[in-house]
């Protein structure tokens, strides 16, 4: 039996049996007492992925991803902002300093971006790119996860990782429709799943913690719950190293989206988390005329996505987009100077 739970079918036999509550209560009291996997060399030495890769459901995530581009790195972007809202997650960032500035953050995130796409688009085979790129950025996390512990702040723990990859994924299984996912399908969806099931494994997040499960109809739920529960309170509160490293994220990428304000885009986090029976209109923060004008723009941007020509329209927008970040990003220069604007991932190999 299948039930419509904010606009998302939910099988019921298969909650019947497995309790998301109970799931995401055991995430963020255990999860944040177990470190993530420092050692790299476990990647590189077993030279094999999970026993759970599917190579083909991989490719088909991979295909959902280009024939949605536009809406998943739209539900990506807010889910990043959103992240942004738990301390402990923000704590090692401002710590770190790689994205406590406007330049900092463009060349941090803009790498994840780049990243991420390969992720997308190459094989998962050793020697590959997409293989390489796991191996960079898990290199990455285990230097920051070091450099935390010798301060005193403790390693980058599962909970944390959980939280991140939501940010990845979590707004295309929770409120697909709100981010332009109209006419997905559950095949496609598990596909989606699955990719970041696989890329949360690898990054050393163990199957009990890793919020991508088999069933669509599980993530989903995890997904909403932790919307619920974890994100919309700290959104909500409006932390003033939130809101400020948002700023930074927000202006370091309007270089790739000149659309980005931090005020508009965390209105539409707000707005996104929002129960789907409130229909009224709750700023988090106040926007003024012009900012009112473009926040209902990307609302209805985000409403014309159910049309195959603005779908096609728009992803071709944002590959245009991905390919000048990559090649002539016009933008960086203005703003960070020629210097600072190209960003390179997999150093030594095309990307």
């Amino acid at each position: 039996m299948a039930l419509k739970q904010g606009g998302v079918q939910v099988d019921k036999s298969n909650l019947e049996t497995f309790n998301a509550e109970k799931f995401v209560q055991d995430l963020l009291k255990e999860g944040s007492k177990r470190p993530c996997d420092e050692t790299v060399q476990k990647f590189n030495e077993n030279g094999k992925l999970p026993e759970f890769y599917d190579e083909q459901l991989y490719k088909k995530g991979q295909k959902f991803f280009t024939d949605n581009i536009f809406a998943l790195l739209y539900g990506k972007f807010l889910g990043l902002l959103t992240v942004l809202s738990i301390p402990s997650i923000v704590r090692i960032l401002i710590y770190t300093k790689m994205s406590g500035t406007a330049l900092t953050a463009y060349k941090r995130y803009l790498s994840t971006v780049f990243h991420m796409v390969i992720w997308y688009q190459s094989e998962f085979t050793p020697d590959s790119k997409l293989w390489e790129s796991v191996i960079e950025v898990k290199d990455k996390h285990n230097s920051v996860s070091k450099r935390c512990c010798n301060a005193g702040l403790g390693r980058i723990n599962q909970k944390d990782m959980a939280l991140t990859q939501f940010g990845f994924m979590g707004f295309a299984l929770a409120f697909r429709e709100k981010i332009g996912l109209h006419d997905a399908k559950d095949d496609d969806l598990r596909a989606l799943v699955h990719v970041w099931r696989v890329i949360g494994y690898v990054m050393g997040i163990e199957d009990r913690f890793n919020i991508c499960r088999d069933s669509v109809s599980e993530t989903s739920e995890i997904c909403r719950i932790l919307a619920d529960q974890i994100f919309r309170p700290a959104v909500e509160r409006k932390d003033k190293d939130f809101i400020e490293m948002a700023t930074h994220l927000s202006n370091g990428m309007w270089a790739m989206n000149p659309t980005l304000n931090a005020k508009i885009y965390l209105n539409l986090v707000h707005r996104l988390l929002q129960s789907s029976n409130n229909n009224q209109i709750e700023f988090l923060i106040e926007l003024n005329f012009v900012e009112k004008i473009l926040y209902h723009f990307l609302i209805l941007v985000i409403w014309s996505l159910q049309f195959n020509v603005f779908r096609v329209y728009h992803n071709y927008t944002q590959y245009v987009s991905l390919w000048l970040m990559d090649v002539f990003p016009f933008l960086a220069y203005y703003k960070f100077g020629y210097s600072n604007s190209h960003v390179k991932v997999l150093q030594g190999k095309e990307n």
